[in-house]
């Protein structure tokens, strides 16, 4: 993506604000996010290929902002975790969970767990994964105005949900 300012160089900074109902994105080079104020003059950019190696395919970036985002239990910031790729606590895992996934979905295949599970807690888990994905599935034929299979995945789904219910119960 090519920077929204000069519009010549790769965009590298990627603003959202959402103020008053009202969205504005900016992507910038590291120069016009300097000059426009969105960076520091001394601050620079981490680059998440330089952890990773020969994992990712490309460089990755940290917002300008990143700084700012932090841990209310461990003080832990989202620019820390970017950096080193570790967090400082389980709820760590709740407040970054985007850039996590983000993290995760460029070294991995898959964000959720694949393997073998036992026990009840593994029958749960397995449960819980397939009603989120019945509910992607329901979602996406809404979207396509498919709603005999919406009805379908909706029975599917509550189908599950009260096995759980009686599991529980």
């Amino acid at each position: 993506m090519v920077c929204s300012h000069c519009g010549i160089k790769d965009a590298n900074v990627h603003y959202k604000q959402i103020q008053g109902g009202k969205i504005t994105e900016l992507h910038l080079c590291t120069e016009c996010a300097k000059e426009l104020g969105y960076i520091k003059e001394n601050e620079s950019l981490f680059n998440f290929g330089s952890i990773l190696g020969d994992f990712l395919s490309a460089p990755g970036k940290v917002s300008a902002n990143a700084s700012s985002y932090r841990c209310p239990v461990c003080s832990t910031t989202l620019d820390k975790v970017s950096r080193t790729g570790f967090l400082g606590c389980d709820r760590c895992y709740e407040i970054f969970a985007p850039t996590v996934e983000k993290m995760l979905s460029k070294i991995q295949p898959s964000t959720n767990h694949k393997g073998k599970l036992s026990g009840a807690d593994g029958k749960r888990i397995e449960r819980d994964n397939t009603v989120r994905d019945l509910k992607e599935e329901l979602k996406r034929a809404i979207i396509d105005e498919n709603y005999e299979q919406a009805a379908v995945l909706r029975d599917k789904i509550r189908e599950y949900e009260s096995k759980g219910d009686e599991q529980n119960g």
